[in-house]
C-alpha cells in the first residue's frame, strides 16, 4: 500500500523541481490507479479546487487509457452501431462523461425532432424535416477541426450547435436510422455526402451537409468529384461503415491533439488507431 506521505512528497518535489516532471508523471500515475482513494485525499487537503493543470492532464489520460479496451471491443464486433462509436469519441474528449450520459443527450435531441415527424412521412419528408431541424430551426453551423475536440463531441454539438462537417453528417445518419432510414456516409472525392433511402421509395435522397441539407442529385455529386479530379464512378457512393467513420474521427482527433501539443493525448489515439487497422 502507498502511503500518503509518499504520494504527497512526489508531488511536492515535481512542484519544487518542475523540469523532474516529465521522469516523475509515470510515478505519479502508477500511485494514482493502485491507491485512488489516498490520491483524492491528498489532492483534497493540498491543493483544495486549485489543483495544478498537469495533475488534471495525468488523471485526463489514465481515464483515457481505461477507454483502450472499449475501443478494442468495439472494432471486433462486425457491424457496431456509429452511434455507440460516437459516444466513445464524445468520452474521449471528456472522460468525465459515461456511456450512458451521452446516450442519454442524444435521446433527448431524438424526442424533441420526433415532435416534428410523423410515422408516415417518406424519404424525401423526413429528410426535409431533418433539415429544417438542424440548420434553420436548430441554427447548428459548420466549424473548422481547428476550432479544437468539441466540434467532433456528441453532446457539445448538441448543446452548442457547432460542429465539423463530418460529425454532422454522422449526427445526421444516427437521427435518420431513428425514423426508419438507411443513412449512409460516402465520399464524393474528398467531400462527405449522405444517402438516405427508405423501403417505400425506389430513388435515394443525396444530402449536401455543406449546403445546409440541401438535396443534390447524383450528377451533382459527380461534379463535386470532378472539381476535384476525380473521375467520378459508382465506387465513390460506396458507404462507409461504421467502423470507417470512427476510424476516420480518431485521425481528425489525432490531427486536433497534435495541432495543441497533446502528446500523452495523441499516443492514447493511436493506440485506439491501431485496433481500427
Amino acid at each position: 500500500m502507498i502511503s500518503r506521505n509518499k504520494i504527497k512528497a512526489l508531488i511536492d518535489l515535481m512542484d519544487k523541481e518542475p523540469e523532474l516532471k516529465p521522469k516523475l508523471q509515470a510515478t505519479l500515475a502508477r500511485f494514482i490507479k493502485e491507491e485512488p482513494l489516498q490520491f483524492k485525499n491528498v489532492i483534497e487537503e493540498s491543493f483544495g479546487a486549485d489543483v495544478p493543470g498537469y495533475i488534471r492532464d495525468i488523471v485526463l489520460n489514465i481515464k483515457r487509457e481505461e477507454l483502450l479496451a472499449h475501443f478494442k471491443a468495439y472494432f471486433e464486433v462486425k457491424n457496431p452501431s456509429l452511434l455507440k462509436g460516437f459516444a466513445l469519441i464524445a468520452r474521449f474528449i471528456n472522460p468525465q462523461l459515461t456511456q450512458k450520459a451521452v446516450l442519454d443527450q442524444f435521446e433527448l435531441l431524438h424526442k424533441s425532432l420526433s415532435t416534428y415527424m410523423d410515422a408516415g412521412f417518406d424519404v424525401f419528408h423526413k429528410a426535409e424535416v431533418m433539415s429544417q431541424y438542424f440548420f434553420i430551426n436548430g441554427g447548428y453551423r459548420l466549424e473548422s477541426l481547428s476550432s479544437g475536440p468539441k466540434v467532433v463531441s456528441l453532446p457539445d454539438i448538441i448543446s452548442c450547435g457547432g460542429a465539423s462537417s463530418f460529425a454532422m453528417a454522422a449526427l445526421y445518419c444516427c437521427c435518420a436510422e431513428c425514423f426508419d432510414l438507411k443513412a449512409d456516409m460516402f465520399d464524393a472525392g474528398g467531400k462527405v455526402m449522405i444517402r438516405l433511402r427508405d423501403k417505400y421509395s425506389y430513388e435515394p435522397v443525396y444530402v449536401d451537409i455543406f449546403a445546409g441539407g440541401r438535396f443534390v442529385g447524383e450528377d451533382e455529386c459527380s461534379i463535386y468529384a470532378s472539381a476535384r479530379g476525380f473521375a467520378w464512378s459508382g465506387a465513390f457512393i460506396s458507404p462507409m461503415s461504421s467502423k470507417q467513420v470512427i476510424k476516420r474521427f480518431l485521425a481528425n482527433l489525432i490531427y486536433v491533439y497534435s495541432k495543441s501539443g497533446d502528446e500523452a493525448a495523441v499516443s492514447i489515439l493511436r493506440k485506439c488507431f491501431k485496433f481500427a487497422a
